[in-house]
């Protein structure tokens, strides 16, 4: 990814690449990228680049041996479903915190219907972050919480993190998902501009299959 940032122009990254399999998928900025990774394994990549001052910010996560298990496929589908049901959130005179809302309710419902959670007071143990902050200048750039404006740039990341030893069943030890993009508020609604980074388990198998540039 970093090779790509360069290739295309960045002068650096946005900040050190967050690389994280297995249980290391459920630290939020797990930084020493070291661990070796294993078939079954989930890859939660979050790296980005700076362009001329400007940073973006950008997650994805993959299985390792190109397939999802069922119950990775679960998790990732429901962060998903959040992140959509944020991006509808997304548009002019809305507030800033109104995706996050939206994907709360949705990861708060699933993780109960999946018998992981009882109570929705329950969530913030397995999604204990904001689903967006502002982007800039800086990673975390300044920017209010009010209504939003045309021109506003911020991102729109939900996620689950189930490490190992939680109070739930074990299938779901050791399953870390973020999806992560970077969107502009327009006059009538929003613009993903990381669009193009296959974001679908369909569309990330796929990926999975294609030989690599360094091959």
């Amino acid at each position: 990814m970093e090779y790509l940032f360069k290739k295309n122009g960045s002068e650096f990254v946005g900040y050190p690449s967050i690389n994280g399999s297995g249980e290391n998928t459920c630290t939020l900025h797990y930084e020493s990228n070291q661990r070796l990774m294993s078939s079954g394994d989930l890859l939660l990549s979050d790296c980005a680049a700076e362009y001329h001052g400007y940073s973006a910010d950008i997650t994805r996560t993959i299985p390792v041996n190109g397939k999802f298990t069922p119950e990775q496929k679960i998790i990732y589908e429901l962060v998903l479903e959040a992140q959509d049901s944020a991006f509808l959130q997304c548009k002019p005179g809305n507030l800033f915190t109104e995706p996050h809302a939206a994907a709360m309710r949705v990861i708060s419902n699933g993780l109960i219907r999946l018998g992981i959670i009882k109570a929705s007071s329950e969530a913030r143990t397995y999604f204990p972050h904001g689903t967006s902050h502002h982007l800039g200048l800086d990673t975390h750039d300044m920017g209010g919480r009010g209504p939003l404006e045309p021109g506003a740039i911020f991102t729109v990341e939900p996620g689950i993190y189930i490490p190992p030893g939680s109070k739930c069943d074990q299938k779901w030890w050791n399953i870390g998902v973020r999806i992560e993009d970077d969107v502009l508020i327009t006059a009538s609604g929003y613009k993903n501009l990381s669009a193009a980074a296959p974001r679908t388990v369909a569309e990330i198998e796929k990926m999975a299959k294609q030989k690599s540039i360094f091959k």
